[in-house]
C-alpha cells in the first residue's frame, strides 16, 4: 500500500513537471495605432495616432507527439487597449478604452530552443537571395505567428475638442467583437530557456453593433515588445 502511494505521488510529480515545462505567461507593451470604419469611420477621422497597450498571455504547448518538440501553442490573453478619434469637422473627440479577452493559437509552435527548432525546418543550401526571404519568413512564423478571437468591452467618450465649442460629454459603452493576427518573434532567449524578449507586431479590428441597428468598427495595430517566463 505504502509503494502505491510512493508510486502515485512520483506520478503525480512527473505529470505536473511535465505540464509546467509547457506552461509560459508573457506580457507585452507598446503603442496602439488605430483607424475608425463602418458607421464610425464616416462621422469620424484619426486623432491622436499613439496610444498605449498592454496585454497580459498564459499559453500552453501541446507538442504533437512524444518524439517531436513541435506542435501547437494556445492560450489566453487579456489585454488594454485606447484608440482616439476626431469628428469629421473637428468639433469634438473621441476617447476609447477597450478591455479585451482573447482567445490565441500560435499553429508553428515548437518547445524547445529556438535555434535547434529552425535548424530542423529551414530548407538545405539555396541561392542567396532566395534564401534570406526563406529564412525571415520561417523565423517570422516560428513560435511568432498567431490568430486572436475574442471579446471586449469598450467605454467611448465622447469630448469636445476644441475650447470654444459647448459640448456635453457622453459616455456610452459598448460590447465588441475583436478579430486579429500578427507576429511576435523572438529576438532574445535566456542562457537558461527560461525567459523569452519579443517584438510584436499585431493586426486586429473591433466591432459591434450602434443602437440604432449599424455596424462600427476600428482597426488597432500594435507595434512593441514582450518578456515571456517560460515554467
Amino acid at each position: 500500500m505504502k509503494k502505491r502511494t510512493l508510486l502515485s505521488i512520483l506520478f503525480l510529480g512527473f505529470m505536473f513537471q511535465n505540464l509546467q515545462a509547457q506552461v509560459a505567461v508573457k506580457f507585452n507593451t507598446g503603442m496602439s495605432f488605430s483607424k475608425p470604419g463602418g458607421d464610425l469611420g464616416n462621422v469620424t477621422t484619426k486623432g491622436k495616432a499613439m496610444q498605449l497597450f498592454a496585454e497580459g498571455e498564459v499559453s500552453y504547448h501541446q507538442n504533437f507527439s512524444k518524439n517531436t518538440k513541435f506542435g501547437i501553442r494556445g492560450g489566453v490573453v487579456l489585454g488594454q487597449d485606447y484608440a482616439n478619434f476626431l469628428a469629421n469637422d473637428r468639433s469634438t473627440e473621441l476617447k476609447v478604452a477597450v478591455t479585451s479577452y482573447k482567445a490565441r493559437v500560435y499553429p508553428f509552435a515548437y518547445s524547445g530552443d529556438l535555434e535547434d527548432g529552425l535548424e530542423q525546418v529551414l530548407p538545405g543550401k539555396l541561392p542567396l537571395m532566395i534564401e534570406i526571404p526563406v529564412y525571415i519568413g520561417i523565423y517570422s512564423a516560428f513560435n511568432s505567428l498567431h490568430f486572436d478571437y475574442g471579446t471586449a468591452s469598450g467605454k467611448i467618450l465622447e469630448t469636445a475638442y476644441v475650447d470654444e465649442v459647448n459640448f456635453q460629454d457622453a459616455t456610452v459603452k459598448r460590447t465588441m467583437k475583436y478579430i486579429g493576427w500578427g507576429f511576435q518573434p523572438q529576438i532574445f532567449q535566456s542562457e537558461s530557456k527560461k525567459w523569452n524578449a519579443n517584438a510584436v507586431f499585431d493586426f486586429g479590428k473591433y466591432s459591434w453593433t450602434n443602437a440604432n441597428g449599424g455596424t462600427s468598427s476600428f482597426k488597432s495595430n500594435h507595434v512593441g515588445f514582450g518578456l515571456q517566463y517560460n515554467f
